[in-house]
């Protein structure tokens, strides 16, 4: 580890400021001159052929100025895959949940567009319906889906019983694990569909100008160049005739990776209007846009007297809603956290993604990890528990540790798992409190993450940074930050290759006319992915003044260090020149210091959704966690407080250590809404808790005693050694939680949230049990 200036420090976010002031802009904020406001018409039925549209009286109400049904698009269906294109935006044929848009209208202000939606006269035909994905999968179960473009067939899935696609595994002699296994022990688990909890809700604003063909979009995304993609497919328009620009937005949290029916309809009702248009939606709209996944999860494992892994075997069912998203993802995704988190080379792992008339589910923090290590962490314990054994030696003895190779093929390249689960347990004194039942009691989980895994997508990031005649520097890139802090990471890393402060570094990102692309901000591919690209852009900018200084001064260049605005020879800075001055000489000699940098994680995977393996390099690195929570139960009242928690995540090393510190104790807060009361309540497809005074997140009062402890491994191909920071704290704190509520009052909840009344309800069998004996 080298002496830095600026990284490993910790630094304020650039923007932290704007954003407190007010001065930071969002898209609802943005205003055009003779700007037109949007609306979506949205079905009333869970399942409905759709007979008719007939959108007569709206056009006729004053200050509509354009209505639009599924008849004004191409009709290109939207998926994230080739094989996934399952969805019109504005179906004309049947829609397939409560909720789905139908139709749009602009006009002049938001009352009148209101007014215009209820003149639109739709005719439904209704549908049997079918909600629950265990009953989706029978044969004779309504079938929500025909054969689409792209559709694989039975390698990929069966839509007669509304299997979209699936996903195998299958490692090692399962079979012949089991049987050398002292215990196997067995279990179902559940878990619900929960929101992302935005502030923001969804915003789409596009201005379509008809003199260059263009359109700009403004919206909150994680991912500028995919939307852009996405939005020329649909509109079947050149690449260079789609620009989304950067705005700010608040929040993400993997619910603002796709692109949306309102954006398509922002830009088509832009264009017949020629105004810019802009659709807001209300509190209710944004719960219904995503949700988590609900899985059923199956999961079988062996074990011998020493804790030993001996097997694997999972089935799991995921519940995708209308249509599948990212789907194929959400049912992979889970495989790749057990394989890299407890060692067994005997592993077998089935799992559905199944359609039911419910909205559709996409991408969420974790995105499958959080409810995989709900089940896996949970049955670590049962079986702790059946042999004698300690929950943290049990843990130890299976997990991970550099250099191993997965099942897959995948290797295991930095890795401070055994420190992380060492760390954690020490910081909470666990010897010292576990086992003291009653009300309260201590509990541990772990996970792992991967980082800079492009999902399928396979995009470089790429960056420039540009000198200016005043010895600053600007960085372009096309990175985007939901918050998390990436602008900063990168400004920090231009300051650090430079030699110069902060202050005097700018960014412009996330513009996909403006900037290189970049793959986006998911699957915790920022730090390792773009940050990387920033460096390598940063690195050959520092040798472009380096060979500027190195004429000049006829030094070696190999002598030149940057330090304090200045380049000069190392040991003597007397003999040196300011970088200011050495970019007033790159102009003068018609060599302007631009620097360029790209990445991409080195990936050689065979992927098969469907049948057999999966092998090859998953991921650029993977990042691991524990957590340790104590948590207090009310017998009387089933109530759970957590009171504290202490998270340790290995990443890498931590560029900023106050954003990772910040980012672990959002993890820690997400992660226990999610365990103890977070849950979409349903009525036949109807969503009956769509806003934040019925659907319950932890607030303020609820956040427990948080520690923080930061592992640093040091990864080999990360920037500066560093992974993505704090997913694993927000997978992991979820068994934590569950196994400290066992841990106080001896019942094991295995269906999320565990809520007051599941904890009563078991307290009360285990009485009757007790008088039974």
């Amino acid at each position: 580890m080298g002496e830095y200036s600026v990284i490993g420090k910790r630094v304020p976010n650039v923007f932290g400021r704007s954003k407190v002031d007010g001065s930071a802009k969002y898209t609802d904020d943005l205003k055009f001159p003779g700007m037109l406001f949007g609306g979506l018409l949205r079905s009333p039925y869970a399942h409905a052929r759709i007979l008719s549209i007939n959108t007569t009286r709206a056009e006729k109400l004053k200050g509509v100025k354009a209505v639009i049904t599924g008849e004004d698009t191409n009709k290109v269906p939207y998926g994230i895959f080739g094989f996934t294109r399952d969805q019109l935006f504005l179906p004309t044929d049947r829609v397939r949940f409560l909720g789905e848009e139908v139709a749009a209208v602009a006009a002049v202000d938001e009352q009148v567009v209101k007014e215009a939606l209820e003149l639109i006269e739709v005719k439904y035909e209704p549908l049997p319906v079918v909600t629950d994905p265990e009953e989706a999968m029978k044969v004779g179960a309504p079938q929500i889906h025909e054969p689409f473009r792209g559709f694989l067939g039975p390698e990929q899935g069966d839509l007669s019983r509304n299997i979209g696609v699936r996903c195998k595994r299958d490692y090692g002699d399962v079979e012949g694990g089991f049987k050398d296994a002292d215990l196997v022990c067995e279990d179902r688990f559940r878990t619900v569909a929960i929101n992302h909890g935005t502030l923001e809700p969804y915003v789409t604003l596009a201005r379509y100008d008809h003199g260059s063909g263009k359109v700009e979009i403004w919206c909150p995304n994680q991912a500028p160049f995919q939307k852009m993609r996405a939005i020329s497919n649909l509109m079947q328009m050149p690449l260079n005739d789609v620009v989304v620009r950067k705005i700010f937005h608040g929040g993400a949290f993997g619910g603002r990776s796709e692109t949306f029916a309102a954006d398509l309809c922002a830009v088509l009702l832009s264009k017949l209007t020629r105004k810019a248009v802009k659709i807001c939606f209300t509190r209710e709209d944004t719960f219904i846009l995503r949700q988590k996944h609900p899985y059923i999860i199956d999961i079988k494992a062996g074990v011998k007297k020493d804790g030993t892994l001996t097997a694997l075997d999972i089935r799991l069912i995921s519940d995708g809603g209308a249509y599948m998203s990212t789907g194929p993802i959400a049912i992979d995704f889970p495989s790749v956290v057990v394989e890299s988190m407890y060692r067994t080379s005997d592993f077998r792992y089935e799992s559905f993604e199944v359609y039911t008339n419910k909205p559709v589910r996409g991408a969420m923090r974790g995105h499958g990890g959080q409810q995989m290590a709900f089940a896996m962490d949970s049955l670590m314990d049962m079986m702790a528990e059946k042999i004698g054994m300690d929950p943290v030696d049990i843990r130890l003895r299976n997990a991970r540790r550099p250099g191993e190779m997965l099942p897959s093929k995948s290797q295991i390249r930095s890795c401070g798992f055994t420190e992380c689960i060492q760390k954690a347990a020490k910081a909470m004194d666990r010897g010292a409190k576990k086992g003291e039942h009653g009300s309260r009691g201590i509990g541990i989980g772990c996970s792992t993450m991967i980082s800079g895994f492009s999902l399928g997508f396979r995009t470089p990031s790429s960056a420039l940074v540009k000198l200016n005649d005043d010895g600053q520097a600007t960085v372009i890139s096309g990175l985007q930050d939901s918050g998390q802090g990436n602008e900063t990471m990168a400004v920090q890393i231009v300051s650090e290759e430079l030699g110069i402060p902060m202050e005097d570094v700018r960014i412009l990102n996330a513009d996909t006319e403006l900037t290189p692309p970049d793959p986006g901000n998911y699957a915790m591919c920022t730090t390792f992915v773009s940050g990387n690209a920033v460096r390598c852009a940063a690195a050959d900018a520092k040798e472009q003044l380096k060979a500027v200084v190195a004429q000049k001064l006829e030094a070696n260049i190999h002598d030149l260090v940057l330090k304090d605005r200045k380049i000069f020879v190392k040991g003597s800075p007397s003999m040196g020149m300011t970088v200011k001055q050495a970019v007033r000489e790159s102009f003068r000699s018609r060599q302007p210091v631009i620097g360029r940098g790209s990445y991409q994680p080195d990936l050689d995977m065979n992927t098969s959704w469907s049948v057999g393996k999966i092998e090859g390099q998953r991921t650029g690195a993977y990042t691991f966690g524990a957590v340790v929570v104590e948590v207090e139960v009310d017998r009387e009242t089933g109530q759970v407080r957590l009171i504290e928690a202490a998270g340790a995540q290995d990443v890498g090393y931590a560029l900023n250590p106050s954003a990772v510190e910040g980012q672990n104790e959002g993890s820690i807060v997400l992660g226990q809404g999610m365990v103890l009361t977070e849950d979409l309540a349903w009525d036949e497809g109807l969503m009956l808790n769509p806003n934040f005074l019925d659907y319950r997140m932890p607030i303020a009062k609820d956040m427990p005693r948080i520690r923080s402890i930061i592992v640093e491994s040091m990864d080999q191909d990360g920037p500066y050694g560093a992974k993505e920071a704090t997913e694993t704290i927000n997978i992991a704190v979820i068994p934590a939680i569950a196994n400290a509520i066992y841990d106080a009052v001896g019942v094991r909840i295995k269906e999320l949230p565990i809520t007051p009344q599941k904890i009563l309800a078991a307290l009360k069998g285990q009485e009757r049990k007790g008088v039974e004996r």
